[in-house]
């Protein structure tokens, strides 16, 4: 990995005032910058992330220390910039991990590109969009409870309540960079009133039983390895479906060949099949079926924008 660090000496103790370290982390050319941008903006939590001027910024918690990083591109080295303001220089590494996984580094689009473009259906957005790539989540249990906000509501319906959920019970930042909140623990969200954000009764009785769940240590978020385990925990969730699990497979732990085939975008793209039809479908996109569904998605939002 490709790591440049300077640190900026700032006023004051490094546990009152965060110090700023800049990464370079290096990825393996096409990037489609561009699009993770544009997914990313539309699902900010108001409060805790932003997009704005070609950067992507949010607010993270690490042991107890709070801080913010910041994300943009460094096109002409194949390479994203990762600005981190934090007063523990001993999270770093972690930080810089965290960061690798949610905008999908390790991923090699030449050998995702050669499987999927072998398919008529895939061909034409991966000619525009060759360097696709499964944005993450810098936390695992955040993306969870937006997954479920999400259902059956659209993209910028969840995303206003999920900044409503943030102001309501998450802890307030002092020094943001603009930004002011961070978003809700499980142990603020398991016995909490969702419901006077938005969240309608049956998916605020599912937040609180998976914030109960991770708060108990049954259900856990911090490692990959893990992610197996979890998603089978979190299908035995009353609230949570196969739409939910693969969603928070692809982005919370980076699953490469997780895919909602009940997705009505997806359905709708592929001729307005059934979910099995779909499923059957799929199988000659395996072990890449995350990034045909990024590329359906940005195929469908590129013809909306057209329109």
């Amino acid at each position: 990995m490709d790591l440049e660090q300077r640190a900026r000496d700032r006023a004051g103790p490094a546990e009152d005032r965060p110090e700023s370290h800049r990464f370079s982390l290096a990825y393996r050319p096409p990037y489609d910058w561009e699009a993770v941008l544009a997914f990313l903006r539309a699902r900010a939590t108001p409060g805790v992330e932003a997009v704005a001027n070609g950067r992507y910024r949010r607010t993270i918690s690490v042991d107890a220390n709070n801080g913010v990083v910041e994300v943009s591109d460094l096109e002409s080295r194949s390479a994203l910039a990762l600005d981190v303001h934090f007063p523990d220089p001993r999270a770093l590494p972690l930080i810089v991990e965290r960061a690798r996984r949610m905008f999908d580094l390790a991923a090699d689009p030449a050998v995702i590109g050669e499987c999927l473009g072998a398919d008529p259906l895939l061909r034409p957005p991966l000619a525009r969009h060759p360097g696709i790539r499964t944005p993450g989540a810098w936390d695992g249990f955040e993306l969870a409870v937006r997954a479920i906000v999400g259902q059956q509501v659209s993209v910028r319906a969840a995303t206003t309540i999920a900044g409503r959920i943030a102001a309501m019970f998450g802890s307030p930042l002092l020094d943001g960079r603009g930004l002011e909140r961070l978003f809700p623990t499980a142990a603020q969200l398991a016995d909490a009133d969702v419901e006077g954000a938005g969240v309608m009764p049956a998916r605020a009785a599912t937040i609180r039983r998976l914030a109960g769940r991770v708060t108990d240590g049954t259900i856990a978020f911090g490692s990959s390895n893990l992610g197996p385990a979890t998603i089978s925990a979190l299908r035995s969730l009353s609230g949570i479906g196969d739409w939910t699990a693969e969603y928070i497979a692809m982005r919370a732990f980076g699953e490469p060949d997780a895919f909602p085939s009940g997705d009505l975008v997806l359905r709708r793209a592929a001729g307005g099949c059934t979910p099995r039809q779909l499923g059957r479908r799929s199988e000659a996109w395996r072990p890449w079926r995350a990034y045909a569904v990024m590329l359906l998605w940005q195929d469908a939002t590129d013809r909306r924008d057209k329109s």
